[in-house]
């Protein structure tokens, strides 16, 4: 029963940061179907950025904010610069995913030559282990496990309650009729990245404390952040 119940815990551990990979990058497929591989970049951004701002001088959480807000410019800028003309220009899907998978190489070899490939580790979160009986846990555990509670929630209320969130949620339903009906479909695009982004990039911050940001992270991050969408079925953000 101890294994069980220890299991369980490691299992939704793992899920929590799953789960904010998962609806990170569903979001952004959902609304714009574009095949976002540069998505691990995004996620490696913010772990450096996270990290270089905590060399600065920021206590952790001003550095986790700092990496959460380049995370969420990076992701937007990727929209902005690059997706918008390779879909004007009228590049086939492949097309796509190559430049998003170049993305994702380019910035972890920059980031590989600029920081080196050893792990750069967070500082200011005393890990704290919690033994209940012969289970054992560690408050990192819980962070996990509330912020992606607390952040899928807030997601489901954004798209359900608000103007634009629903918005939203009619551009992934039929973009064309989004259009006729007056909704700016590439603006939706934006913020849908943006969104996406800012969901990837807590789970980001929290890996890097657990294990330190490395380069490779990038790849790590896109792999989780397909098989949630894909068993929970692509375009469903419940399923993810």
């Amino acid at each position: 029963m101890d294994l069980f119940v220890q299991l369980t815990i490691n299992g939704l551990t793992l899920g929590s940061i799953y789960l904010l990979l998962g609806i990170s990058w569903g979001l952004i497929f959902a609304v714009t179907r574009t095949f976002h591989f540069a998505h691990g970049a995004t996620f490696v951004v913010a772990a450096y950025f996270t990290y270089l701002f905590q060399q600065w001088g920021q206590p952790l959480i001003f550095a986790a904010f700092g990496g959460i807000c380049c995370a969420a410019l990076f992701g937007v800028a990727t929209e902005g610069l690059l997706y918008r003309y390779l879909r004007r220009a009228f590049a086939t899907p492949l097309v796509i995913f190559i430049a998003a998978l170049g993305i994702l190489i380019t910035v972890e070899n920059l980031i590989a030559m600029g920081f080196g490939t050893d792990a750069k580790p967070l500082e200011g979160f005393p890990v704290r282990v919690i033994k209940i009986g012969r289970v054992g846990f560690n408050n990192l555990h819980v962070v996990m496990f509330v912020t992606a509670g607390v952040l899928f929630a807030a997601l489901m209320l954004y798209l359900h309650r608000t103007k634009t969130g629903k918005a939203l949620r009619a551009v992934i339903s039929n973009p064309e009729m989004a259009e006729v009906i007056g909704i700016d479909v590439r603006k939706y695009f934006l913020i849908a990245f943006g969104l996406g982004s800012l969901l990837v990039a807590p789970a980001a911050v929290l890996v890097t404390i657990e294990r330190g940001a490395t380069p490779d992270l990038g790849h790590w991050a896109i792999l989780y952040s397909f098989m949630p969408v894909i068993i929970g079925g692509i375009g469903s953000l419940p399923g993810a």
